[in-house]
């Protein structure tokens, strides 16, 4: 039995399709078909049945798939860790992560350094609209996100980070601090004086998820938003709001972590305006690192 017929075996139960297998694997059509009849003749059973029209797994195949994808995971496990002793590190570990996560990844970062500081950490910002992409495609080991930007959670295991309310976010008058989210409820935007403001929002292809929240809240209280304009990041949002071009509505630490003074953060003040963040990643856990990742990732969580 070797590790190529393995590969092909899963590559064939996932695409129940011959020629897909063969284009996901890059080989010709005619080794994916040798390496699954040799297979079956190792273990000297049938594991699809393939006609004309469609390709299934038999019984034995169903029951042969966990023990097939433990065996690619553990040869995958040991290829990464004979690669990382080569090239004489301790470990790395890759995390995706969109804005509002940043401050619940600092202290989980924080907690994983103290009792691994020879661990290398690479963290990449993505944009909320960004999907997970294919195991074979992304290069992260964990994503920090919005829970709704899950598009595949079957194919996920995460935990629930924190749930971040929303703010509108505007120029301070007199350089003010902002307000917290623990104020009373007199602080809170009046929707009446709002239908005349300029909007400035993140894109919806940045964050449709934000943008979606900031259009359900005005249609809530009937009006239409004065949208001037819609920026891909969100520091040029940040820059128009203190230079009072206009408002926006962002998750609440976003706006106060804007350190200059200048712009005012008002909670929405109502659970419906929040957005539940997650840490995900993919349940084989390939990076031994990844495994120690997550146990700081859970007791600090």
């Amino acid at each position: 039995m070797h590790l190529n017929q393995i590969n092909s075996f899963l590559a064939v139960s996932k695409t129940l399709n011959f020629t897909g297998a063969a284009r996901q694997l890059g080989v010709p059509q005619s080794t994916i078909s040798r390496q699954i009849n040799d297979l079956e003749a190792k273990l000297g059973v049938r594991l699809f049945y393939r006609t004309k029209r469609n390709v299934q797994l038999t019984d034995e195949g169903r029951l042969f798939l966990p023990y097939a994808q433990e065996i690619s995971d553990a040869a995958r496990k040991a290829v990464y860790a004979v690669k990382q002793i080569h090239e004489g590190s301790a470990g790395a570990l890759s995390i995706a992560s969109v804005p509002a996560s940043r401050g619940v990844l600092g202290r989980v970062l924080a907690a994983f350094h103290e009792e691994y500081p020879d661990i290398t950490v690479s963290i990449t910002p993505v944009p909320c609209g960004e999907s997970l992409m294919d195991d074979t495609d992304a290069p992260y080991d964990f994503w920090f996100l919005y829970r709704d930007a899950l598009l595949d959670p079957e194919n996920y295991d995460y935990v629930h980070t924190h749930r971040e309310p929303l703010c509108l976010a505007r120029r301070s008058a007199g350089r003010k601090k902002p307000v917290k989210k623990q104020d009373p409820a007199d602080n809170l935007p009046d929707p009446g004086n709002l239908s005349s403001e300029k909007f400035i929002l993140l894109s919806e292809e940045t964050d449709p998820i934000l943008y979606m929240q900031a259009m359900n809240y005005c249609r809530t209280h009937r009006f239409t938003p004065k949208i001037t304009n819609t920026f891909e990041d969100l520091s040029s949002v940040l820059l128009s709001v203190r230079a009072g071009l206009g408002v926006s509505v962002l998750p609440l630490s976003l706006a106060e972590e804007d350190g200059t003074g200048t712009v005012e953060a008002i909670p929405l003040g109502d659970d419906v305006y929040t957005i539940d963040c997650i840490a995900a990643w993919k349940p084989s856990l390939l990076n031994p690192a990844a495994a120690l990742f997550l146990r700081v990732l859970r007791d600090t969580i």
